[in-house]
Formats: C-alpha cells, structure tokens, sequence
C-alpha cells in the first residue's frame, strides 16, 4: 500500500520511516518527531503514523517496535535507539502539512528492510479504532509513575512531641 507526497520523490509505504509534528495528547500544539508508517490506505489516500520515541519505559510494550542495533539506526538515519509506539498513532492525508521535510526537501528519513515485519498482521492486531477516532490522535492513557523513587527515600517516622 502506498500514499503519494507533495514533493516526495516516491509514494509512502509501510515502513517507511518519516518526520512528523505529531499532536501533544494533553492540548494544543505539536513536537517534531521521527514516526513509522504503519499503514497506508489506498482507497483514502491516507497513512497511520505510529509515535516514535527515544524514551523507553521500563515494561515492555505489546505494540511496539524498539530499534536499539547500531547498524540499523544508521541505516535509518536514526540518531539514537528509538521505539515506535503503535497505539499511539494518528492517521493523516497523503498531502498533510505535518509532514517535516528535512534540509533536502524528503519526507522519508529511511525504511524497514522488507520482510521484517508484516504490516498488515501488525496493524489489525492494534486495539480497533474507527478511522475517524484515527484522524483525532490516538493517545493511550500514560502509565502510572513509577513508585520506585519514592520507595527509595521512604516516609520517616514521625517525631515523638516533646512534652515540656
């Protein structure tokens, strides 16, 4: 599946991997960020961006891709290990504004070798969501915060009143 963007030098595909303003869950505004094409729509002419990140939590995730090997980063034109967060994701117009080219005028910062994954398999395993849910910003509750520092410092024990 493949979606066409103004000024790139080919069609998007699955596994593509581009640069993004992708909404703030919390309200108005955007960040900059390296986001995987995780589907195209042919029929619309839209792709499903998933979230990238460099910040990895400490639970594994069901839907995500993690890229920490370094001859793959450099393939990818990927500064730092990287995880794709599936279900944080946002489906967008081929010819969507979002879209950052970089100094050169390209979209796409690299591709997944072919065969890695199976896209479609991948995708339709996601917690279903209408496209229209899609087109908002799909933005998954955040996990809790960690109680491990608090734990560390622990609560002291109350003083004894001093009786006078």
């Amino acid at each position: 599946m493949t979606a066409h963007i103004a000024g790139a030098k080919r069609p998007l595909t699955t596994g593509d991997i581009v640069s993004f303003y992708f909404p703030y869950s919390d309200g108005p505004g955007d960040k900059k960020r390296t986001c995987a094409v995780i589907h195209a729509d042919d029929a619309t002419g839209e792709v499903v961006l998933a979230y990238g990140t460099s910040n990895f939590p400490e639970e594994k995730e069901k839907h995500a891709l993690t890229l920490r090997d370094a001859t793959l980063l450099a393939l990818l034109k990927l500064h730092k290990p990287t995880r794709f967060r599936w279900e944080r994701r946002i489906r967008v117009q081929q010819f969507d504004r979002r879209f950052a080219p970089n100094h050169k005028g390209a979209v796409v910062i690299g591709r997944l070798p072919s065969g890695s994954i199976d896209w479609q398999v991948a995708y339709a395993k996601l917690p279903y969501k209408t496209p229209d849910q899609e087109r908002q910003g799909i933005h998954p509750p955040k996990a809790k915060p960690s109680q491990k520092r608090c734990a560390l410092f622990g609560r002291r024990k109350p003083r004894a009143a001093m009786v006078a």
